[in-house]
């Protein structure tokens, strides 16, 4: 079971690790809305330039970049049969009796996949160089105004740091469970549909209870250390904004504003 795109954080001493996580959370929200939005090969080709960029400056491993493309492969032959199949736009490029292929299709695919490189990649990026604490901080400082109107952003921040720590955990767990599983003879690949999806019975109740017992214990950790959700938090580490923060900024936002322009 692939977690690349679910990457555990890595403490470096890089430019993108070192900026305000604030910085790091508006600039992924904006990059992903441009990915979305951009057509031209320009506009890809300049969102391509900043992911390159955010690769070389904060040392990302090649490895984990790779692996996260191809954990997203069979998303993208989906995709790319969908376009096939559906796509009527340009030209005929290929013709089968009543089956046909039009230009269209293959810009689409285009398209698709390197949104979804560019998005599948930047992600990475980012769960590589902040830290759960660091996201969570953020969220609650980005989106503190809700508490005017009774939203309580905390818990919410809290309760998504705490899922984005344990995705890994759990994923390093279930693996465990199948080589165990498959070193005791079984095979996970031979079978029915119906067979396969019995086979995973054994690995579902292990990794259901293990992770009640996990929750278990960070609710007791949580309580004993006197953790609340009424009363008002204090930091450690207080947010403040550097040059470097104000440029990254500038950049997405030209940058969005660009796209959505042209």
């Amino acid at each position: 079971m692939n977690s690349s795109l679910i990457s555990k954080y890595i403490p470096l001493n890089t430019i993108i690790h070192n900026l305000d996580p604030r910085v790091k959370l508006f600039f992924v929200i904006c990059y992903f809305i441009d990915v979305f939005i951009a057509h031209s090969v320009g506009e890809l080709l300049i969102l391509s330039l900043f992911l390159v960029l955010a690769i070389i400056l904060s040392k990302t491993n090649i490895a984990f970049l790779i692996d996260s493309v191809k954990a997203i492969l069979l998303l993208i032959i989906f995709t790319s049969l969908v376009h096939l199949i559906f796509n009527k736009s340009g030209n005929i490029i290929f013709e089968f009796y009543a089956f046909k292929i039009y230009s269209g299709a293959f810009y689409g695919i285009a398209l698709i996949t390197v949104r979804f490189v560019l998005v599948v990649m930047m992600m990475v990026v980012f769960m590589g160089t902040t830290s759960p604490s660091d996201i969570t901080h953020a969220i609650e400082k980005s989106l503190g105004f809700l508490k005017k109107i009774g939203i309580p952003i905390s818990t919410f921040a809290l309760v998504l740091s705490i899922s984005l720590r344990f995705i890994p955990t759990i994923l390093e767990e279930t693996n465990r469970i199948i080589n165990a599983q498959v070193s005791r003879g079984s095979d996970f690949n031979e079978g029915t549909l119906i067979q396969k999806t019995k086979k995973f019975i054994p690995i579902l109740i292990p990794l259901f209870i293990g992770t009640l017992k996990r929750a278990d214990e960070l609710a007791t950790a949580m309580e004993v250390r006197g953790y609340s959700t009424t009363t008002a938090r204090s930091r450690y580490k207080e947010l403040k904004y550097n040059k470097l923060d104000y440029l990254s900024y500038m950049l997405i936002i030209l940058t969005t504003i660009f796209i959505v322009i042209m």
